[in-house]
């Protein structure tokens, strides 16, 4: 872990590193926890890297390089007894521990000496670390190179040296003094590194996205950057519009117009989009809205991780209507159901909500490359031109509830769509027979929808103790716990919740099976149950919740469930 005062560059050495273990063919999860400051205040970026695939992160760390006084003073009772600290002694005094190595080195002065800039000894440490770890600093100057190109030779040689000299003091001043080496996996299988947001970017260019637009929110605001970064090489109109509302209405326009659209926010902007939602369910018009959540109400924790919007999307804009709500619960399934969202969106020809949070969002892992060979753009009933009946009717009654759609300039495709009730022919209406035809053919497309839906599966052992029930990137902590329970004498399973609109089908049948459900969500009236006893009628009565801002990790879990169990 590393942690720093915010503006002391504490991202820079932890992605620096993480791509240093991904080349070293080791599977990792990395994320930064930050205040909402631009300066000041102790932010950390955490590396978690194994042979294996990582799930989670941990909050016990086996070597933690400190930039300022203050990691020290709240991290180092959670270093594991073996495991050690690098630190600054001109900025932090540490007393000899029984069961910590620590490892004092002058960062700012050689970042000084080095760079004539303070502000390097976040290099300095990342090249001591790497010295210590006993890896070779080849890779560490690759990366470096490639990381300040663009700033000019001068820049990537002070910051080289500056790794360098961090390097060489580690090594001759400890030596092989401690007790973790890295070191390359041979023959492993090659990765690629990225955020969720990125992840669910590329899902979204290979559906074949077309259109973009967001005001930037944290934690969704990387997804403006990605698509923003390639869409000259996939065509993709991006749109920084001035607020949500622009965004919602463009996509809304765009999807309309016949292109796959898409707009991002977190919980705070989603809020101002919910009248448009409306528009697109009542014009029953295709968009993908991404909703990357942070702790609410209001501004909240702008910076930090939660699971508290899912009624909100849920229940977005007045009245009832069609829309649909899908949660991944890791980068892989992140990637494949943002694809999944489009083909839903113009199959049901409603808004889809992918619902994740900022540990996904912001979380970067490596992944092997994705097979995308099953992968087939699905558009739905929309008509060419040689298919488009004489009287087309755009709302026209149907027993899936899905009418043909055209889009503009298609001969015999014209009709009006408006935010108003409607016939078949699309015309304002206020009777009661139209409005209610209406009505009900655009819900049934959700019980069109329930049908096809896969149900849920459990994970673990079948018999098992306890069954821990969540839904989004609380997948992963979750899955680890199980582990984690098994060495405390509770055997334990996994229900995943991935479609909570409609709610996913086979909850019922699994849930009546199991001995002990617990529910496990970052939020502090556990929605998810709350669901589950609304469509299913069951309750679960055991709850394991985290409403701090913070991920769950497995450890945490276990710790709830055994006390639950006592």
């Amino acid at each position: 872990m590393i942690g720093g005062t915010a503006g002391e560059g504490v991202d820079l050495p932890g992605h620096l590193f993480a791509k240093l273990c991904m080349h070293a063919g080791l599977r990792l999860h990395g994320n930064g926890e930050f205040y909402s400051v631009i300066k000041g205040y102790n932010n950390i970026f955490q590396i978690r890297v194994s042979e294996n695939p990582v799930h989670c992160l941990l909050n016990k760390f086996d070597l933690v390089l400190a930039l300022d006084e203050e990691t020290t003073d709240r991290y180092l009772s959670d270093i594991v007894p073996g495991g050690g600290v690098i630190y600054d002694p001109e900025v932090a005094k540490l007393k000899k521990q029984n069961d910590i190595k620590l490892f004092p080195i002058p960062l700012r002065e050689i970042a000084k000496e080095k760079v004539g800039l303070d502000l390097a000894k976040n290099v300095v440490g990342i090249g001591a670390v790497i010295g210590l770890l006993d890896y070779p600093i080849d890779i560490l100057r690759d990366l470096l190179i490639k990381t300040f190109a663009k700033k000019g030779n001068e820049i990537v040689d002070k910051n080289i040296a500056a790794a360098q000299a961090g390097y060489d003091f580690a090594r001759q001043k400890f030596g092989r003094d401690f007790n973790y080496v890295l070191k390359s996996i041979a023959d492993a299988p090659k990765t690629f590194m990225a955020n969720g947001n990125q992840v669910i970017s590329m899902g979204a260019i290979k559906a074949g996205c077309k259109f973009v637009s967001e005001y930037p929110m944290t934690p969704s605001s990387s997804i403006l950057h990605t698509m923003a970064k390639h869409a000259r090489d996939y065509n993709v109109s991006v749109n920084h519009v001035e607020d949500e509302l622009s965004a919602i209405n463009m996509a809304i326009g765009a999807g309309f117009a016949g292109a796959r659209s898409m707009a991002a926010t977190s919980g705070g902007g989603f809020a101002l989009m919910t009248e448009a939602v409306g528009l697109a369910g009542m014009v029953e018009v295709p968009v993908v809205i991404v909703e990357v959540q942070r702790p609410g109400p209001s501004t909240g924790l702008p910076t930090r991780s939660g699971q508290g919007d899912l009624r909100q999307v849920m229940h977005a804009s007045q009245g009832d209507f069609p829309k649909i709500v899908l949660s991944p619960g890791n980068h892989e399934e992140a990637f494949y159901m943002a694809f999944e969202a489009f083909n839903l969106a113009e199959i049901y020809q409603c808004p889809v909500i992918l619902l994740t949070e900022k540990y996904l969002g912001e979380g970067s892992v490596n992944l092997p490359f994705l097979d995308t060979s099953e992968l087939k753009v699905n558009r739905g009933k929309l008509l060419p031109d040689n298919k488009i009946p004489k009287n087309f009717k755009r709302f026209a009654d149907t027993a899936s509830g899905i009418s043909p759609r055209t889009v503009p300039g298609q001969k015999r495709g014209a009709h009006t769509a408006s935010s108003y009730e409607h016939r078949e022919d699309g015309y304002f209406t206020e009777e009661i027979d139209d409005c209610n035809k209406i009505h009900e053919r655009r819900m049934r497309k959700m019980e069109t929808l329930e049908h096809v839906l896969p149900p849920v599966k459990l994970e673990g052992q079948k018999d098992a103790d306890v069954t821990l029930v969540c839904w989004g990137a609380t997948y992963g902590p979750a899955y680890e716990a199980m582990s984690w329970l098994k060495r405390n004498g509770v055997s334990a399973n996994l229900l995943h919740v991935k479609y909570l609109l409609p709610l996913q089908p086979g909850i019922g049948e699994v849930l009546e099976k199991t001995k002990h459900p617990i529910l496990v969500e970052g939020n502090i009236s556990a929605q998810l149950g709350g669901l589950i006893a609304e469509k299913v009628g069951i309750e679960i009565q055991d709850k394991v919740l985290d409403y701090s801002g913070r991920p769950f990790t497995p450890d945490a879990i276990a710790e709830g469930v055994i006390k639950l169990i006592k």
